[in-house]
């Protein structure tokens, strides 16, 4: 029995060496999971030009589709999912989940390429439009137009999931706004048009009563519209209309001004028979044009024409002055009087209409929607005059309330919000209901969601970032404004981080500590620890390592002078942000591995995610350096442009010194030839001169450097030698 527990001890030990041994000389799963970590490693490189090539933060100008990055992704994608998927155990999991991030930046991409694609849809479309508007062809651009409105419904899903914010923006603004811009300056010609078939179809089916209402529409409209050409075309085609259904005068039999008519300020199409109708013996209005019939008109301010048109002072911006104007109507045969009547003249500045309108919160800030307990204001934002002006859409004009007199408020179900005369919101209950505010008779209806006070229900790091890196001391807010973390509300809503209360906590006092929401690093470089975040009871774990190092920048050594292109690099992988000036101006767009070949004082400044900064000041010099020779004939003088430098004997630039030379000196460094001689020379290295003292100096007397080759910082030699001659009279250069 005993030999047989110990054979089985002995099989048992035997097995286990045995297994050991097979895995570590077996290399075949070792090797996959190699692979597959560069693969994956090669895919997550593809991230970066993903986010640059897809935020106007960075490279991105919401125009240009990046193709090849997002097929290398894919690619690098595909071939690192394919080796991972081979695996098993904890290893595949890991490798699974950052390949999943990659994933995520790989559709972000596809959306903003997408994005584009529609938004070019858009632009086609709006292109079509305003081209049969161009050439008068109505019909067409009714088509258009409807086409158009489809098309922004329809490509607005798409260019709203382009990710990030700033570049949603932008492609928003590249798109959709033109597309709306353009849908918004077709409004009243379209409407014109198709008003024109349904007054056609009214009168056809002897329906007056609805006839009055289209004619009273595109006369309104007419007046609105700014392009000349259209207004000629659709009031052209109005006057057919009406010109083939009129009865004639023998049918009118009653003549008069509108119920409460008055004339504003400011509108330079209306004439003076826009108040005065013309009535049948059944009461039903005829449409005639009085202009054209046997009427005149006259006025005892002189404001129209006998043809009922503004006067020449009045026709480019309408009439200027307020109050009553007496309107006389004759017969224009007979000079019979048949109509007079005193009209008020209003401001017309004030009878525009409110058109839209917004709440702001206590800060002044836009309010998408309002949470109880804060209070909100409501402002109007765009109004528009009877000549259809809009207010409030130009940079910096700003609509207030007192430009309003009059405006009312009213809460469509005070259960929610209460609103009072001032415009002043309080909300009440979560729920939706509608703020309507009127003025000059017109309403308009702004919904307002109330929801309970926003609370964060959800945060953590940002995707795509992994760990909070930290070069010294920092804080929560420093934290949240370098994008580190992210957050949700109750409603799914992004919330702000900096207006909750944040408990921080550290699990390694040697490498940071946290007082409150402020972090002081204590260890080194390289050294990790967690970060215990505590928001609203929800506790976070982030992994934090220091990094006290800032990026190395290479191309050009720090303070030199080159005399060529320098292109910046480094070999850091943790570069956030570059930035570069020359000469003290900051060079837009800037990117490292951008060639800098112009002339000037250069700053290329690399920020890290830690906040590490790293700052490469050189200058880039391609003249060469030139001579002047100045000084009396017993006293020459040579300066350069610049300071110069000579090769040592290991051929290392090295700088001209100040010296004060003695007659020997002098003649050992400089060569002297002719009548005279050299007595003493001084070298002023600062101010880049050689001055002589010579004596006995005759023409063709000649000064020489004996190095011959001299050279700026920057390694441009100067040409030729540093040689003076006398002609007699001055000293001069020789040629160089």
């Amino acid at each position: 029995m005993g030999k047989k527990i110990r054979k089985t001890v002995k099989l048992a030990g035997a097995a286990a060496i045995a297994a050991s041994a097979f895995a570590v000389v077996n290399p075949a799963q070792a090797d996959a999971a190699s692979t597959a970590e560069n693969l994956v490693l090669k895919a997550e490189q593809s991230k970066v030009p993903l986010i640059r090539a897809t935020s106007v933060d960075y490279d991105a100008d919401a125009v240009t589709q990046p193709w090849a990055l997002y097929n290398k992704a894919k690619k690098d994608y595909a071939a690192a999912k394919a080796a991972v998927n081979k695996l098993s155990g904890k290893q595949k999991v890991q490798l699974s989940a950052r390949l999943d991030t990659v994933k995520l930046y790989i559709d972000r991409t596809a959306a903003y390429i997408d994005a584009i694609s529609s938004g070019k849809k858009l632009l086609k479309g709006t292109g079509e439009m305003e081209k049969y508007l161009e050439e008068g062809k109505m019909e067409e651009a009714t088509a258009a137009y409807h086409k158009l409105s489809y098309e922004i419904k329809k490509q607005a899903i798409i260019l709203y999931r382009v990710y990030g914010q700033s570049t949603r923006q932008a492609i928003l603004d590249t798109y959709k706004a033109p597309a709306e811009d353009a849908k918004f300056q077709a409004l009243y010609p379209v409407s014109i048009h198709i008003e024109l078939g349904r007054l056609l179809a009214a009168l056809e089916e002897e329906d007056y009563d609805q006839a009055n209402i289209h004619d009273e529409n595109i006369r309104e409209w007419l007046e609105l519209l700014e392009d000349q050409g259209l207004y000629d075309i659709l009031s052209e085609r109005y006057d057919e209309i009406i010109d083939s259904y009129t009865d004639g005068l023998d049918d009118v039999a009653e003549i008069g001004f509108y119920e409460d008519a008055y004339y504003v300020t400011g509108l330079p199409g209306m004439t003076a028979y826009d108040m005065i109708g013309f009535f049948d013996s059944e009461g039903n209005e005829l449409f005639i044009d009085g202009a054209e019939n046997a009427f005149i008109i006259k006025d005892d301010k002189g404001y129209f024409t006998d043809l009922g048109s503004l006067a020449t002072a009045y026709e480019k911006e309408g009439l200027k002055e307020t109050g009553p104007v007496k309107i006389q109507l004759f017969d224009r045969e007979t000079n019979e009087l048949i109509l007079e009547e005193t009209i008020e003249v209003k401001d017309g500045s004030q009878l525009y209409s409110l058109e839209k309108g917004k709440i702001v919160n206590a800060e002044g800030k836009d309010a998408a929607y309002t949470v109880t307990g804060q209070t909100y204001q409501f402002t109007p934002s765009e109004a528009m005059t009877l000549n259809g002006d809009i207010i409030g859409d130009e940079e910096g004009e700003e609509l207030k309330l007192d430009q309003f007199p009059g405006i009312t408020f009213k809460s469509s179900d005070v259960t929610k919000f209460v609103v009072n005369a001032s415009g002043k919101i309080t909300p009440v209950a979560p729920g939706k209901a509608n703020l309507t505010v009127t003025w000059n008779e017109m309403e308009y209806k702004l919904p307002i969601e109330v929801k309970s006070a926003s609370a964060v229900t959800e945060f953590g790091l940002t995707s795509g970032k992994t760990k909070i890196l930290l070069s010294g001391d920092t804080d929560f807010d420093s934290l949240i404004d370098a994008g580190y973390f992210t957050a949700k509300d109750q409603y799914g809503n992004e919330a702000d981080l900096k207006n909750v209360n944040a408990q921080l906590f550290t699990s390694q006092e040697s490498v940071f500590t946290a007082s409150g929401e402020n972090i002081t690093v204590k260890g080194k470089d390289g050294d990790t620890a967690s970060l215990i975040v505590k928001i609203n009871g929800i506790v976070k774990s982030i992994p934090v390592a220091l990094d006290k190092t800032a990026p190395v920048l290479e191309g050009a050594a720090d303070q030199s002078a080159v005399n060529q292109a320098v292109m910046v690099s480094t070999k850091a992988a943790d570069v956030a942000s570059v930035s570069a000036a020359k000469n003290g101006t900051a060079i837009a767009g800037y990117t490292l591995a951008t060639p800098l070949t112009d002339e000037g004082v250069y700053e290329v400044t690399a920020i890290d995610f830690a906040g590490n900064k790293s700052v490469l000041k050189f200058e880039i010099d391609k003249t060469a350096p030139a001579l002047t020779v100045s000084g009396t004939a017993g006293a020459p003088v040579i300066t350069a442009s610049e300071a110069l430098y000579y090769k040592d004997s290991a051929g290392k630039l090295t700088a001209i010194k100040s010296a004060e030379l003695d007659e020997t000196q002098a003649n050992a460094l400089f060569t002297y030839t002719g009548a005279g001689k050299l007595k003493s020379a001084a070298v002023n290295a600062d101010q880049h001169k050689w001055t002589f003292a010579t004596e006995g100096t005759a023409a063709n007397d000649t000064v020489l450097y004996k190095d011959e080759e001299l050279f700026d910082k920057a390694g441009n030699k100067l040409a030729g030698s540093v040689k003076a001659t006398f002609n007699g009279s001055a000293w001069v250069l020789s040629a160089q």
